[in-house]
């Protein structure tokens, strides 16, 4: 075989390999890494989320997790469901989980947020959309994202619309919403099929 054909035709081989390769990572990477329980074993609404049918291989964690999640969507939360969702949908578009967003969206459309809102949630704190508490609350989102933390600056200014304790709330919700994410990105969790947001 001459040079150039030999070139041609090894580079053509090694590149169905490498497209095979990544075919197949892409199929693995669509599939979820923990298989989810049977639904039935669940009560609803848990029965019907693909993130409890996947926790609920451990059903320990399930039950503990499970307490701290109703608290933060209950109704005994001492900051209002929108400023709550606020605080969950960024988490969900910094961390680019999918299944926490198009949840959370549905939510949010649930107690009146606009798709407006919604959208402008994806700009961030720096939207003009944006101002006063509302601002606030996405700018703190942004400053644990970055960096863990809400500087003291940052913390003062909150003070000025939060109690303690209504700031304890915001901390858990986006650290809650936070590790969600990341655990949802992990397992792979997929959206459950026909679900619209």
């Amino acid at each position: 075989m001459k040079p150039r054909l030999f070139f041609v035709v090894t580079f053509f081989c090694t590149s169905l390999g490498v497209m095979s390769v990544s075919a197949t990572a892409q199929a693995e990477s669509d599939k979820p890494r923990i298989p989810l329980v049977d639904a039935a074993t669940l009560e609803e609404p848990l029965a019907s989320l693909n993130v409890a049918r996947t926790i609920a291989q451990n059903p320990g964690l399930l039950k503990a997790w499970g307490g701290f999640a109703s608290y933060i969507l209950g109704p005994d939360l001492s900051i209002t469901p929108r400023q709550r969702e606020l605080a969950i949908l960024r988490v969900g578009w910094i961390q680019q989980a999918e299944y926490e967003w198009a949840h959370h969206v549905a939510l949010a459309k649930g107690i009146g947020m606009t798709p407006e809102d919604i959208e402008a949630v994806k700009e961030g704190p720096g939207s003009e959309y944006w101002q006063g508490l509302d601002q606030l609350i996405l700018q703190a989102v942004d400053a644990i994202q970055a960096t863990s933390e809400i500087s003291a600056a940052s913390w003062q200014g909150r003070k000025e619309h939060y109690s303690d304790q209504q700031m304890l709330v915001l901390l858990f919700t986006i650290g809650q919403y936070t590790m969600v994410c990341i655990a949802l990105k992990s397992m792979n969790v997929q959206l459950e099929e026909g679900f619209t947001y």
